[in-house]
């Protein structure tokens, strides 16, 4: 609908003539249309005329209201943000040195403010922390469960006062040192102990030169039987004697046995025997034994090593016990000749310590 110059119209008319021929067509492509439905072909000059009543903009082309740049633009006078600036890339210049805590910083600002604390954090550090080129704690170091590492190795440690800090290196081998100094010491104790009370094995008869069957020396023998009263028990520990006057023993059996009672209980290790000197009585099977009460005996060895009388030395049985004995007793189980079968030397070597 077209408007004349006097904002009239005939809407009846589409083609109605006004001031003297001018069509509708020609008024649309010279005014503007209030239903907007065409454009300005250029600028419109408001004469400092106001637009009012203008809606908020909803294309990027549309006229702005005051009211839209109000709540939207950053005031020159000053204002506050209600989201976040991003700069992209540009720079804020002119600005004041700050006085608020939330105040922006100016370079300027920063750079004074670095050097004074690079002066503070110096006097800080020196007062501080721990020099590497060597310090003293003023108090204790809490090391959290973390090592110190690189520390010195003297060894021998003679420079240490007392109060440094070793490095495991340098305790492995103080401990390692008194470790082996203990072994060595342990060692020396034991062989020590070892020695002295380690049983020790006397090469000495340990029966002396009996007189009597009940000798003064505390010695008692006996024997199952003797011949005559020529060949009597002590007569096997007695080298003195010739043989027929008490230097052996005798018996008119084939078997029999010769003991001797101790004056305390001892421990043997050896016993040294010898057949009577007549050729051809050898005893041919026997046993050693040892009693604490003269009754029961404990067999220490069984032999069927012949001992011939005609041999010129006794010979020698080693005996394997830790226990102390107070009887010892040889038994002849087998032997051949007639009678008068006897011993003529019976010596026991016993364990000392």
């Amino acid at each position: 609908m077209s408007v004349n110059i006097f904002g009239k119209t005939n809407a009846g008319s589409s083609q109605r003539v006004i001031s003297g021929g001018v069509t509708l067509s020609q008024a649309i492509n010279t005014f503007l249309r209030r239903d907007g439905k065409n454009a300005a072909d250029a600028n419109i000059n408001m004469d400092s005329h106001n637009i009012i009543n203008v809606l908020d903009p909803m294309n990027a082309q549309d006229a702005a209201t005051k009211n839209y740049v109000d709540t939207r633009a950053v005031s020159k006078t000053g204002d506050t943000m209600t989201g976040t600036l991003d700069m992209n890339g540009r720079a804020i210049t002119n600005l004041l040195d700050p006085s608020a805590a939330q105040g922006a910083a100016t370079k300027s600002y920063v750079d004074k403010q670095d050097s004074a604390q690079i002066i503070t954090l110096n006097s800080y550090v020196d007062t501080h922390a721990v020099s590497k080129s060597g310090d003293t704690m003023t108090g204790d170091l809490n090391m959290g469960g973390r090592m110190v590492k690189g520390l010195p190795v003297h060894y021998p440690p003679t420079t240490y006062l007392g109060s440094e800090a070793s490095s495991w290196s340098q305790v492995t081998q103080l401990v390692n040192a008194e470790v082996q100094n203990a072994i060595k010491i342990t060692k020396e104790l034991i062989t020590k102990e070892l020695i002295t009370n380690t049983p020790k094995k006397s090469y000495s008869g340990y029966v002396p030169i009996l007189e009597e069957n009940i000798s003064r020396t505390g010695f008692v023998t006996t024997a199952s039987a003797v011949t005559t009263g020529n060949f009597q028990a002590y007569g096997a520990f007695n080298s003195l004697n010739a043989d027929g006057s008490n230097g052996s023993w005798a018996t008119p059996a084939k078997k029999g046995w010769l003991q001797i009672k101790c004056p305390e209980a001892v421990t043997i290790w050896r016993v040294a025997l010898k057949a009577r000197a007549i050729d051809g009585k050898n005893i041919t099977e026997w046993n050693f034994s040892g009693s604490n009460d003269g009754k029961t005996f404990e067999p220490l060895l069984t032999s069927t090593t012949k001992l011939f009388g005609s041999a010129n030395a006794p010979l020698f049985f080693d005996i394997s016990t830790t226990t102390a004995y107070l009887y010892y007793r040889l038994a002849i189980q087998a032997s051949t000749g007639a009678g008068d079968l006897g011993v003529q030397v019976m010596q026991l070597y016993v364990l000392s310590t």
